[in-house]
């Protein structure tokens, strides 16, 4: 698998975990917390495995953040239409998984 293929499927993965991580705390469901929790961690726990893949530059971490945030946008735009998320948090949630992921 290419640096770009790994690149992409990094992005959803990530959008993935963000979007659960989001959701947890969203939900009206109290059943359903402990389904999106395990989600997101599994999420994160491939992710992690795919980030060792390459080393990645600044400009791979920006190209990252450009398609994470499209994906999760459109995860509240088309699935999850009735969750109302802030672009700050979304920058913030986005910025905080890239750090655990990279340690930078």
């Amino acid at each position: 698998m290419g640096k770009h293929s790994v690149l992409n499927s990094l992005s959803s993965l990530l959008a993935n975990t963000i979007v659960h991580k989001i959701l947890v705390g969203k939900t009206s469901k109290p059943e359903s917390t402990s389904h999106l929790e395990f989600e997101e961690i599994e999420y994160r726990s491939q992710a992690i495995k795919k980030s060792r893949l390459y080393n990645w530059n600044d400009k791979d971490v920006s190209i990252l953040k450009g398609e994470i945030t499209k994906k999760i946008e459109n995860k509240f735009k088309n699935k999850y239409i009735d969750v109302k998320v802030s672009e700050d948090m979304i920058r913030r949630l986005i910025d905080e998984e890239i750090a655990l992921l990279l340690k930078r």
